[in-house]
């Protein structure tokens, strides 16, 4: 492989990960090439042409480093083969703007997700808004041509609550389900709260969501953040503006159909949502009231096609306005309510 240039080693791998049903082969074999050589972007693309033996003195000191980046690279590219998840491999995975460490025992962080943190912090887009509201005459009427990208963005901020959360003072939060830490710790970051709770059930997720604490928060936001062991909220104290979460919520019958990925290698405690799928949110819509102060808010990821029903427990829990927001492939993803 030392003696190949580094397209060929990429359309090799693509090749492999392709015939293994990998989902986006030519993604993922840039990865674990960069990965496993050391690579930026603007670095690849600038010795795409080159043999990795071209990379001594240039990146690795000697050949003995080069062979063991040749090694980890094999190594990983079989692991891709077997559908581990890259995220897994690489050992992080990229949210919101941060990097956060995975591991088989949390649930990677995907990109639908940040459809939760921007329904938090407000920055909800038109078509974020459910079908029902985009299409009412006496809302799009409030659209005017002249201005329209401001007026619906005015529009996206009366209907939803993300605006309202952020700018009042001293907001405090609570997630439930935290794996990785990604919702909680993101939005200590950018959400200015004054205390954020993050809790789970799993001791090894806590590991990984306190790494990821010590290493993206500043000295500042640790002292406002809080993390420890809870079944929901079995040992949650005190009362919050705010609760969110996403917790497991895929049918029983279902987890099982799902890609190897998802099904082989991440925990199923953090996947499974029991018979239909609703269990926990079940927990969330009759137990946040108790923690929530008047007028709170709650913002819950769920599967795209759980919004009618969770939004029917909310409902039926006392929660005003529910909302069902969509993420930016056009499926139902969050759904938000206050009481």
């Amino acid at each position: 492989m030392i003696d190949k240039t580094f397209k060929e080693i990429l359309s090799e791998a693509e090749k492999r990960l392709k015939a293994a049903n990998v989902p986006d082969p030519r993604f993922d074999a840039r990865a674990l090439v960069m990965d496993a050589f050391k690579l930026e972007g603007s670095n690849y693309l600038s010795v795409s042409e080159d043999k990795p033996s071209d990379l001594i003195p240039r990146y690795f000191k000697d050949e003995g480093a080069l062979k063991k980046a040749a090694e980890t690279f094999e190594e990983n590219l079989s692991r891709r083969e077997g559908r581990e998840p890259l995220q897994q491999i690489l050992g992080s995975a990229w949210f919101y703007g941060f990097e956060f460490k995975v591991t088989k025992d949390v649930l990677c962080p995907r990109a639908d997700t940040e459809t939760l943190i921007d329904t938090v912090l407000g920055n909800l887009l038109y078509d974020n808004l459910p079908a029902e509201l985009r299409e009412r005459k006496d809302l799009v009427d409030r659209v005017t041509t002249g201005n329209e990208l401001r007026e619906r963005k005015d529009l996206v901020d009366r209907l939803t609550t993300g605006k309202q959360i952020v700018e009042k003072e001293d907001a405090a939060l609570l997630d439930l389900c935290t794996g990785t830490g990604c919702i909680a710790i993101t939005l200590c970051k950018t959400g200015h709260f004054s205390r954020v709770e993050a809790v789970d059930i799993s001791e090894e997720a806590l590991k990984i969501a306190t790494y990821n604490k010590e290493s993206l928060l500043t000295e500042d936001e640790k002292c406002r953040f809080k993390l420890y062991r809870s079944d929901m909220f079995s040992e949650v104290e005190g009362r919050f503006d705010l609760i969110v979460s996403n917790p497991p919520y895929i049918p029983s019958k279902v987890v099982d159909t799902l890609e190897p990925e998802v099904r082989e290698y991440e925990p199923r405690i953090a996947l499974d949502g029991t018979e239909d799928g609703l269990r926990f949110y079940r927990i969330l819509a009759e137990e946040s009231p108790k923690y929530l102060n008047p007028g709170g808010h709650v913002a819950f990821e769920i599967g795209y096609d759980q919004g009618e029903a969770v939004a029917e427990l909310l409902k039926t829990a006392g929660f005003r306005d529910v909302m069902v927001i969509k993420d930016y492939g056009g499926n139902d993803r969050v759904v938000t309510g206050h009481l």
